[in-house]
């Protein structure tokens, strides 16, 4: 009897990190493997990938990974976990590229085998037959994926929107959606990101009169700061300093190694020689210059949170300059944006930010757009992912009216396991699924127990006690050193702790203190038992015993 399971080890209920399992037949394939970005409580954590316990327990059957295209939340756990589980990796042309460049900036040394995914063509994957299909979203070549199945097609919509005057002329292959309902959807893994919008999202070729209107009003320089990979906005922003008769430097790596992959692949277009270098900028009056800058998402080492903050080697803000955002603030980086853009502000430039200025849009579909892939591919079950759990309860009141109820749309976490058969789906429990937090200095990942220290260090501070012992004579040598860091305490609270532990340790028995580490434990424990209980205070606690 033929059986499928559908295992997402991220992307389910959450936005980022997308990663899913398809297995049939004793065999796996992989849908995306990215990456999310770390919450403020996150100390030290760079980014946040799945953990993928369950893919190397079962690396023998995994014929390969599909990315449906290059973002970062598709593609960013990669260099991470290829090369230990080296499987091949599909993707289009644009995807691999990107992917190949982070590989080369993590320095791995690893080279995995690629094979190129175009639209309309089916490849076999182990014994998997897949299909591309080009969609519209902010990343050229982006696709959703096709596989076929014993029982019927599961598709993968990856991230799209129904964009009908795209930049690139490319149309979402609503043809190719609509054939395969015919044919036969048994499950429809569906973005749900922008379900919450109404109607249907205003096309990319809608910006550049947003950016016309900027550059009408802008009397000095103009830095324009939106995603690194977003190549249309990047074409559009040439196209109009070159009508405008500005010249264009680019600023930030990422987007300085993008903008040379879109040219090399004929993806970007340089209107009239419009760019020039960074180090140019300052041969031209500031009302001939366009900056493509990093940073729409207040990182601090971005050229824009540089620039803001007068440390940038090259840029300087200068007083008049327009700043726009052409990009969305993801969830969890606003407070960094706006401190941004208050230093911008500060610095004398005026920012243009905000859905009302007309100056982006989003690369995901709205409702009707949702609604509208339901229709052409008319699957058995829709499973909502690429989205948060409010999303996917919003996402049930526009299907709904379409003939879909519970026993359809089916609600996923990462690591449960769903099984189809050719009578119903059900629930078979969990695989081994979680969160790897990864500081990209460090050569391992950061256990979650480092993050609670450090989440307790920023926001109770530390407190460090020395005691010296001779174990041999089983004395106290000298009395309790405490120091505290970052930590508010009245006058006289400290030596209390002191004359606590002074107490704890003259209660002690000769066995005990030839025991350092025991004495070590009992007075960890009391300092903290005091400090909440007296003082209610929760810093970090850090006991050293020193036999001399």
């Amino acid at each position: 009897m033929s059986q499928v399971s559908i295992v997402p080890l991220g992307g389910a209920g959450e936005i980022g990190k997308n990663m899913t399992v398809l297995q049939e037949g004793g065999e796996m394939i992989v849908v995306d493997a990215g990456l999310s970005f770390p919450t403020e409580e996150m100390h030290g954590v760079d980014i946040v990938i799945p953990d993928t316990t369950f893919l190397r327990e079962n690396k023998e059957k995994i014929a390969g990974i599909i990315l449906t295209h290059g973002h970062e939340d598709h593609i960013g756990a990669l260099p991470y976990i290829l090369p230990e589980l080296d499987v091949p990796v599909y993707g289009t042309e644009l995807t691999l590229m990107l992917l190949t460049r982070k590989l080369v900036d993590r320095a791995t040394g690893y080279s995995p085998k690629t094979h190129v995914l175009e639209p309309k063509k089916k490849v076999r994957v182990g014994h998997f037959e897949i299909e591309p299909i080009h969609v519209t979203h902010s990343l050229p070549q982006s696709c959703a994926i096709a596989v076929w199945t014993g029982l019927g097609i599961v598709l993968f919509s990856g991230d799209f929107k129904f964009d009908f005057t795209p930049i690139d002329g490319r149309l979402s292959d609503i043809a190719r959606f609509g054939e395969l309902g015919d044919e036969g959807v048994v499950a429809l893994l569906t973005d749900c990101t922008n379900v919450e919008f109404r109607g249907w999202s205003p096309s990319e070729r809608t910006v550049r009169a947003g950016f016309e209107r900027v550059f009408r009003e802008a009397t000095g320089r103009i830095l324009i700061t939106t995603f690194a990979s977003n190549l249309h906005r990047i074409q559009q922003a040439m196209d109009v300093s070159r009508e405008f008769r500005r010249k264009v430097a680019v600023v930030g790596r990422s987007m300085e190694q993008t903008v040379r992959i879109g040219l090399h692949m004929g993806i970007l277009h340089d209107p009239g020689e419009v760019l020039i270098s960074a180090d140019e900028v300052d041969d031209y009056k500031d009302r001939e210059v366009t900056l493509l800058v990093t940073g729409s998402q207040g990182e601090p080492m971005a050229a824009l949170s540089r620039i803001a903050m007068d440390n940038h080697r090259l840029v300087t803000l200068h007083e008049g300059d327009t700043v726009v955002y052409s990009a969305r603030p993801i969830p969890g980086n606003e407070s960094a944006i706006y401190q941004t853009i208050n230093r911008l502000y500060r610095g004398g430039a005026k920012v243009v930010f905000g859905q009302e200025e007309g100056v982006h849009v989003s690369g995901h579909g709205y409702a009707e757009e949702l609604r509208l892939l339901v229709n052409l591919t008319r699957p058995d079950y829709i499973i909502p992912v690429h989205g948060e759990p409010r999303h996917v309860y919003h996402y049930f009141d526009i299907v709904a009216p379409m003939g879909y109820g519970e026993e359809n749309i089916v609600v996923m976490e990462n690591g449960m396991e769903l099984l189809i058969e050719k009578g119903g789906a059900k629930f078979a429990g969990r695989v081994p699924c979680g969160r790897v937090l990864v500081d990209t200095a460090a050569v391992s990942d950061v256990p979650e127990e480092t993050i609670r220290d450090r989440s307790a260090l920023a926001r109770e501070g530390v407190v460090v006690i020395t005691v010296a012992i001779d174990s041999d004579a089983g004395q106290v040598i000298g009395e309790p050193e405490i120091s505290a860091r970052g930590l508010l305490t009245n006058d006289g609270e400290l030596n209390e702790l002191k004359d606590v532990l002074k107490k704890k340790l003259s209660n002690a028995s000769l066995a005990d203190l030839k025991d350092p580490k025991g004495v070590e434990l009992v007075l960890d424990d009391s300092a903290r038992h005091y400090l909440r209980k007296r003082l209610r205070k929760f810093p970090l606690v850090l006991t050293s015993v020193v036999d001399v």
